[in-house]
Order: C-alpha cells, then structure tokens, then sequence
C-alpha cells in the first residue's frame, strides 16, 4: 500500500529526549552492548534529577538488566545507587513470588490437559539471558488452546485469582465467545495473570494458529520444571508486533529484540519470516530502532532499505510520541485524556502503520468500528445493531462518565 521512495535525510536518532530518558537510554546500550560506559557517562553529565531517572528506569522495566550494569560502571551517583540496589532485591523477591505462581499454574493447567505457552516474562527470561530474574516482567503472561479458555478461568479462580471490578465480564460471558485476553488478580498477593487465546486482538495481524506453536514450543528449565514457551524463532517477529504497538513504551523489549538478532544471520530469518505476513516494514523499523537508539550493530543493507519506506519513516516518528511530555517517566492514569490519545490514536495509528495491506486494513477498520466493551455497557436491541460504529468514538468518554 505504501510505495518505496528514496529518502537521503536522516532522522535525529533521540527527538526531543529529556537528559534523563536519554540517560535510561544509555543504560539501557549498557545490556549487551559495546563500549556503552562513555556514552553512559555523557548522558549522566546532562541529568538534573536523579530520581526521575530511577523512576524512569522502573517504568521501561530496566531495573533487572540495567542495574547490575551500572554498579559494574559507576554511572550513576554513589547516593543513587543505593535505592537502585534496593529496587533490583524487591525485583528479584517480586520475581520469585511470580515463579511460585507460574509453577502452580503450571501444574493446575497439565492436571486439566490444557495446552498452554507461557510467553514473555520469565520464560522469556531464560530463554534470552539465562536467568528468570535478569526481566522477570510485571506479570504472567499465558497462551491457551481457545477452546479451553472457559476451562482456563476456571482454574485462575479455584487458584484465588479474580477479574478486576473495572474489567469484569458482562453477565452472559459464559455464553459469549473469550475475549483476546483478560487479566486476572491473586486476591492475597496482587500478582497479575494474563490469558490469552491468541497474541493480537486482530488475529489477521499476526495469524499464528496456537497448533503451530505448540508443535514448535521449547522448553525451558525453571526450578526443576520444564516450562513451554513460544520457540525462538518465532520470537523477533512477535516481539518487534508486541513492542512497536505499544510505542516502545518500555526500551525492555526493544532490549530483548537486540538480544535475538545479535547475528546477521538472525536479521535475515526474522526478515523470512515478516514478508510473508506483510510485516517487512515493521521488522525494517526495528532495525532503525536498535541502530539509533541502542546503537546496535545492524547490517547496512537492512538500514538503506528502511531508509526507502514512507510506513517505516512513519514508524519512526510514531513510536517518539510515547516518550515526549514531563511525566514520561510513569504510568498514564487509567482515565486520562493523555492515555486515551496514547492507545486510541497512536497505538492504533502505529498498528495501521506495521501492516499497510488492504486485507489487513478493511479487517482492522470493521474491528475499530465497533467494540465488545460497548455492546457491554450499551446493549441494543438487534434492529439497532448498526448504531455502534456510531457510539464507537465516544464509548470511552461515556463509559467512564458512568463509573
């Protein structure tokens, strides 16, 4: 849908980064990359608040990775290391409190036959670093076989987990077909699990059927334990969809991705694997992502390609978005207008962007115009069913004006 064109300018690698972020950036360079501690450093000379760069390091889920690194380099202020080393303990507790539960889920799940993948989070952990702690995550991610979804939440609820009073199911879900996913929460110790019966809520953006997957899983070893996770070849194509959608609203997953496609020969698997699915562009993306914001190897011929795509330099600019204004350094309120922008126009706009087919474009334009969240709170009769595409643009406004 987009034509190549040739494009010679070249876009300032951090826009409109504050010292800080950019410092989180440098840190974030510090995981697995060469010669980060001069640009470390630098960054540090620029910084005025310390503390929003502790904050901003919880927030882009660099507490794991990036600590350790910084007390190896010195880069940051004897005072602030400290409440950074304290951070990275309540991180490892926190992690081996989520390990606990992802090792009773585990067992409930293989009790009831139910096929599942655990993905991202301490699988992922494993898989990329060796180690559950090194990201841990800030929750427990679970893909399920759909037609045992129901059966899935069943057990959530006999393990004590409960939906969210802001995310419970409308009274008739035991008939209505399982939403992409749903978050459930421990009652005792808060952690949150989230199961999901498919990796997009659109599944013509990335149509990888839970068979395939499960036929390629790995296994990895947690505590004895042989965990299923999703194979690692599959990885940079789905991380690159995860993580651009979301603005890159945590540098952890970018991390992650500089991780899998440490090689050349990686670049080119991954590249296989995204043309196919109209996804070439997006993986290009990454590619100016790594090389400018992490300052990644990355082959030149992959970044004169993306240098020629009007969908790739709308990426680019796109994803900045998530990491402009003072308080990028925390979560967006749950009600504000600010988060409201953020994943209803530049999420949707970004997930626009990652596929620009016609197929996937008219799929995900009936998908906007409607939502399950409206039929929830609005129920119309049959005959008025055309009415939602209508209600859809002021149905976020309007619910929380309800609460």
């Amino acid at each position: 849908m987009f034509a190549a064109r040739p494009q010679d300018t070249d876009e300032p690698p951090l826009p409109q980064f504050s010292p800080e972020l950019r410092f989180v950036v440098a840190a974030a360079r510090l995981v697995g990359g060469d010669d980060a501690g001069a640009e470390l450093h630098r960054a540090g000379t620029q910084v005025r608040n310390w503390n929003v760069v502790h904050r901003g390091l919880a927030q882009h889920g660099l507490i794991g990775l990036a600590v350790p690194a910084l007390a190896r380099t010195g880069g940051v202020p004897a005072a602030m290391l400290a409440p950074l080393k304290s951070e990275h303990a309540a991180h490892v507790v926190g992690v081996m409190h989520r390990l606990r539960e992802l090792s009773r889920i585990k067992q409930a799940l293989d009790q009831a036959g139910i096929r599942h993948l655990f993905i991202k989070g301490i699988a992922l952990s494993i898989q990329l670093y060796g180690d559950p702690v090194a990201r841990g995550g800030r929750d427990i991610d679970i893909l399920v076989e759909r037609s045992r979804t129901r059966d899935a939440e069943a057990i959530l609820r006999d393990l004590d987990y409960e939906l969210p009073i802001h995310a419970a199911a409308p009274p008739d879900a035991a008939v209505n077909a399982p939403p992409k996913e749903s978050g459930w929460v421990h009652r005792e110790s808060r952690i949150l699990v989230e199961l999901h019966d498919r990796l997009c809520e659109n599944h013509a953006l990335l149509p990888w059927d839970f068979d395939t997957l499960w036929a390629e899983r790995e296994l990895v070893e947690i505590g004895g334990m042989a965990i299923p996770a999703m194979a690692r070849g599959r990885l940079p194509v789905y991380l690159a969809v995860h993580g651009i959608r979301h603005g890159w609203q945590r540098l952890l997953w970018l991390v992650d991705l500089a991780t899998v496609l440490e090689e050349p020969a990686a670049w080119e698997e991954a590249l296989g694997d995204a043309a196919p699915l109209g996804l070439e562009g997006m993986l290009l993306h990454v590619g100016w992502a790594l090389h400018h914001w992490l300052a990644r190897s990355v082959p030149d011929a992959l970044l004169s390609r993306g240098k020629r795509r009007i969908d790739v330099l709308l990426l680019n600019r796109l994803v900045a978005r998530f990491h402009d204004g003072p308080n990028w350094y925390e979560p967006q309120p749950r009600n504000s207008v600010r988060r409201f922008i953020a994943g209803s126009v530049w999420s949707r706009a970004i997930t626009y962007a990652m596929k620009p087919t016609r197929a996937f474009w008219s799929r995900q334009l009936a998908f906007d115009l409607t939502s399950p969240q409206d039929r929830a709170a609005f129920a119309l009769p049959d005959r008025l069913d055309w009415l939602y595409p209508l209600i859809r643009p002021f149905g976020w406004a309007i619910r929380r004006l309800r609460r």
